[in-house]
């Protein structure tokens, strides 16, 4: 008996001919946490990558510092564990030391390199003990016969030929090349090419905020990116995309500055989905710098976040932030103040980036853009990005008959309509008691 698949009803020899065929799209949403870009300057460590960390990274190893003095890195895994950290600084020169032949040679550029130490002990079969120290902890040791048996490692390599006798080598000559506002246009141009939902940065140079305010608002209107820039004191942006941090606060008697905060709220920002930052709580926080009563009215009014603090009713007192809001005022009946607020935002950007993710991994180039086609992709819209989010509550139900999905102007153009309510969370509560 013949059989296969078959195409049309076309077969000759008497036989079994079955296909197998899927009667729905095998569509998934795009996970909603995204990851905060941390950019930092440090005197050791690759520059100008982004290399993606967690609590287990070998900090010292890689940027010079334990995760303790590496605050920007510190605050951001305080909101969210996906974190990329980017070297603003300049390769620098290396240090190195010579003894003989043989020669220890920084493996990073940066002036962090002049705290490495070798130490050779010599053993009687000609052989050798060697010990490389960073900031005077000893980080690695190996013993060898020979020179040619050594192995680099994550601070210093090795060339030439083992010294005659016991030796000490410190390093030299490293040289830090610091960070200028170019670098910050090569890490805004870097971010091209990366996956991110925040970027994170505190300073008090405008030219820098003013930088990636443009460059937020090129990849979000005119590129589909639905990224978020976090910076202290800047609502001159004026934007759904820029962030503004007003004030800081205190962890026991240390102040987290403003511009340290940013790094905090740019990892939960990363994390959050369809929740508010509304009153969240700011982990370790015991007080903040605090404002009047007024002057965090205005804060709000003019696009500030800012921190307050929360006596708690069951005792428990909290460090928190008083409004999920952004840098955006101007409001129009285009846009009017649902844009301002972070939770509303955040779910337009799911619905934005799922649509987008659908239409290119699953229809562009693939489906007939006539009537069933764009039904189909109604129906994916539908089942993987507007039920999840009713079900979660970030949507009111909506009218499937409102989701308008038509041939648009030219051939190859699909033209979508839809109205959808967007679920803000509480935040206000107006109470009347009436007493009899």
């Amino acid at each position: 008996m013949s059989g296969g698949q078959w195409e049309t009803q076309n077969k000759v020899r008497p036989g079994a001919y079955i296909n197998f065929e899927t009667n729905d799209l095998v569509a998934t949403g795009l996970d909603s946490r995204g990851t905060v870009v941390v950019p930092i300057t440090v005197d050791w460590g690759e520059t100008k990558k982004f290399i993606k960390v967690s609590p287990n990274t070998k900090f010292t190893e890689l940027f010079g510092k334990p995760l303790g003095e590496l605050k920007p890195i510190q605050e951001a895994f305080k909101g969210t564990g996906n974190v990329i950290v980017y070297n603003l600084n300049g390769e620098g020169e290396k240090s190195k030391a010579i003894i003989n032949s043989f020669t220890a040679i920084a493996v990073h550029g940066g002036s962090d390199g002049n705290k490495i130490t070798v130490i050779v002990t010599k053993s009687l079969n000609g052989g050798a003990t060697i010990k490389t120290y960073y900031d005077g902890s000893q980080v690695d040791s190996q013993v060898v016969e020979k020179a040619t048996e050594l192995t680099a490692n994550g601070f210093v390599t090795f060339t030439g030929e083992l010294p005659a006798s016991d030796a000490t080598l410190k390093l030299t000559g490293g040289k830090t090349i610091a960070a200028t506002n170019e670098s910050y246009s090569d890490l805004a141009s870097g971010l091209d090419s990366q996956i991110f939902k925040t970027i994170a940065i505190g300073t008090d140079d405008d030219s820098i905020k003013l930088l990636f305010t443009l460059k937020v608002k090129q990849w979000r209107e005119n590129e589909g990116k639905n990224v978020h820039f976090i910076t202290n004191n800047y609502n001159a942006a004026d934007h759904e995309g820029v962030v503004s941090v007003l004030n800081g606060i205190y962890d026991g008697a240390e102040l987290i500055s403003a511009k340290e905060a940013v790094y905090w709220l740019g990892g939960a920002y990363a994390n959050a989905i369809t929740n508010s930052l509304t009153y969240a709580q700011y982990p370790g926080a015991t007080d903040c710098e605090r404002l009047s009563h007024d002057e965090i009215v205005k804060a709000l009014k003019e696009g500030h976040i800012v921190f307050t603090y929360n006596e708690g009713a069951d005792g428990i007192d909290r460090v928190v932030v008083e409004q999920d809001i952004n840098t955006f005022r101007s409001f129009t009946p285009r846009k009017n103040q649902d844009f301002r607020k972070g939770k509303i935002v955040r779910q337009m950007d799911i619905v934005s980036n799922n649509v987008q993710h659908i239409y290119s991994r699953f229809f562009i180039g693939k489906v007939d853009n006539n009537e069933n086609g764009r039904n189909l992709f109604k129906g994916q819209i539908m089942k993987v990005v507007l039920d999840p989010l009713v079900k979660s509550g970030a949507i009111d139900p909506y009218d499937p008959n409102e989701i308008i999905i038509a041939q648009g102007a030219e051939k190859d153009a699909v033209a979508v309509d839809m109205g959808l309510k967007f679920v803000d969370a509480m935040e206000k509560l107006y109470m009347t008691v009436k007493c009899k």
